[in-house]
């Protein structure tokens, strides 16, 4: 079971605010810190960048403020039982960066959506959104703590990539891609190969042959139109490539998977 007592999004304060709570609370508080700030980890103090998530044990002091600008942050104070957070206890008192802070962001708006709402089924939203919450953020600290760096164009990579798949005809290019996110070749190659264990050049062709295969098993296009949507101005350079990819010519997958006429 999980229960939010209160919550909040995007609550401010100057940049003089500090909290210096030495006994925590009697239950759980959950934060997404949307500015730079410090934090006191066991005598420790540990400086933040912007969208860090730190989830504060029951009873665990509460150290942090604002590090030089207007603070600010979501935040939830909760209750559970022992069998819901067991999976996640590694990430209690743990300041963690978030580079895919906008989804987090918009899980806790959600939830509070729901909290503050009459819905019938509230109680269960909001406890299935706190479960991808913390499964998004566990995913995030085997990622390691902090990687600002590489987590800078984290969201645009993922961008690029749901374009990619998107507008598989687009004529993608490394150098196109690496306009977009004002980056340079060789950068873009590299961060985008360490994040999704696959060339963008690649992807581009997996977008291509996913594409395709959807229009052979739904459509009754002729394989050169097929090949032109997805983003091929040569034919047989087309048929190689999804061969190389499946195994299988474009007409033997449409004979095999086709649902027309089933």
């Amino acid at each position: 079971m999980f229960k939010i007592l209160r919550m909040g999004c995007n609550t401010t304060h100057d940049n003089n605010f500090s909290v210096n709570r030495l006994n925590g609370y009697q239950w759980c508080l959950l934060l997404l810190v949307k500015s730079p700030a410090v934090f006191i980890i066991n005598g420790k103090a540990i400086s933040t960048p912007a969208n860090t998530l730190i989830i504060y044990d029951r009873n665990y002091p509460h150290q942090y403020r604002a590090n030089g600008a207007e603070y600010k942050n979501d935040w939830i104070h909760f209750e559970f039982d022992s069998g819901f957070f067991n999976e996640y206890l590694t990430m209690l008192n743990t300041p963690l960066y978030i580079s895919n802070h906008y989804y987090i962001s918009d899980l806790i708006q959600k939830m509070a959506n729901e909290f503050y709402s009459n819905n019938s089924y509230k109680e269960q939203t909001i406890e299935y959104l706190m479960q991808i919450l913390l499964i998004k953020a566990k995913e995030q600290m085997e990622m390691k703590t902090f990687q600002t760096k590489q987590s800078r164009i984290h969201d645009e990579l993922i961008k690029l990539r749901s374009e990619i798949y998107s507008n598989p005809r687009n004529n993608w290019s490394i150098a196109l891609m690496a306009e977009k996110l004002h980056i340079s070749c060789g950068y873009l190659q590299s961060v985008y190969k360490n994040t999704f264990f696959i060339s963008c050049m690649s992807e581009v062709i997996e977008s291509r042959i996913t594409y395709a295969k959807e229009l052979l098993i739904e459509s009754e296009l002729p394989v050169g139109e097929i090949s032109n949507l997805c983003g091929y101005q040569n034919e047989v350079h087309f048929m190689r490539q999804f061969k190389k990819l499946t195994t299988l010519t474009p007409t033997e997958y449409r004979r095999l998977n086709s649902k027309l006429g089933k």
